[in-house]
């Protein structure tokens, strides 16, 4: 990725992605409001990270973290349309890896399980789990469900136990979610789990 440069994004910048790039990105029903991404960034929970060719933003990656913890959560990850189908995903991927996982750290994020009975999201649903695991990014052996949504989760970097990782996972939900809300809409693990 010569003549690239990859550096965290200022408020301003995750505004502006937020309101052109992430919203033709992700459905709906998959962002998280903005206000909650930038209170997140306020704390010091969020690191916005995109991959520019000059000044031109080639892709992103949101990671989401709790203080202390060693893994980092990949939030939300994209290749703007131009960039597509050319690689570039998988390389910025491979990039981030590297750079976060050294020893004792790693990355992990959430897949929707495709298993909806719809074959055009499964399909869609598959072929990103795929890309994620030809990363080398593994299965761990648990699930969650999150606001009602079934998600796999995957994991790269420094062999971790999953009870390890979960502990993790829901520190990092409780930067954002406390009390009744948690309780309610962030199951880690999720009950009955399952695979794809």
């Amino acid at each position: 990725m010569n003549d690239t440069c990859f550096r965290l994004l200022t408020a301003a910048e995750l505004d502006r992605l937020y309101e052109t790039d992430m919203t033709r990105d992700f459905p709906a029903d998959e962002l998280k409001p903005l206000s909650c991404l930038q209170t997140l960034l306020a704390k010091g929970n969020y690191e916005p990270y995109g991959l520019f060719y000059g000044e031109t933003l080639l892709a992103y990656a949101l990671y989401w973290r709790a203080a202390g913890e060693p893994y980092r959560m990949l939030d939300y990850f994209a290749v703007l349309p131009e960039g597509r189908n050319k690689g570039l995903g998988g390389k910025l991927l491979k990039e981030m890896l590297e750079r976060f996982c050294g020893e004792e750290q790693g990355v992990f994020l959430e897949v929707e399980i495709p298993n909806t009975g719809d074959e055009a999201v499964d399909s869609l649903r598959r072929r990103r789990l795929g890309f994620y695991r030809r990363a080398g990014l593994r299965q761990m052996g648990y699930t969650t469900r999150i606001f009602g949504v079934p998600f796999l989760v995957l994991a790269y970097g420094s062999e971790i136990s999953d009870e390890a990782l979960m502990e993790t996972h829901r520190k990092i939900y409780r930067t954002a979610f406390s009390g009744a809300v948690y309780e309610r809409q962030v199951l880690i693990p999720a009950e009955g789990g399952g695979q794809a």
